[in-house]
């Protein structure tokens, strides 16, 4: 079953790139598609984007590139997101999208 948190090598035009589920469980479990932010090894310095260390690189989480795939993009699982670095994308995806304050 895939999870929030999980990381996932994802086919994305033609080749095989890592990314981490943002979809809620529940969405991941019922939907043919999830959502995924994409790791990249180009780096930025961006306020939201979390450094990672992936298969001996530093790399970053870009939740700013966040974007819908159909779970059959998903290759396999290589991973899940540490608890304490997982919070802190969670933290960053409450701040992107105003989840904890009026919304404007």
């Amino acid at each position: 079953m895939v999870k929030r948190g999980d990381v996932y090598l994802c086919e994305s035009h033609g080749s095989e790139k890592p990314c981490v589920v943002v979809s809620p469980d529940e969405m991941a479990e019922t939907m043919p598609y999830i959502l995924i932010a994409p790791i990249t090894t180009a780096e930025r310095r961006l306020p939201f984007r979390l450094g990672v260390k992936l298969r001996g690189k530093q790399a970053q989480i870009a939740p700013d590139m966040i974007h819908a795939v159909p779970k059959s993009d998903l290759i396999n699982r290589i991973g899940a997101l540490p608890d304490a670095l997982l919070n802190d994308f969670n933290n960053v995806l409450r701040e992107m999208f105003c989840y904890a304050s009026t919304g404007k």
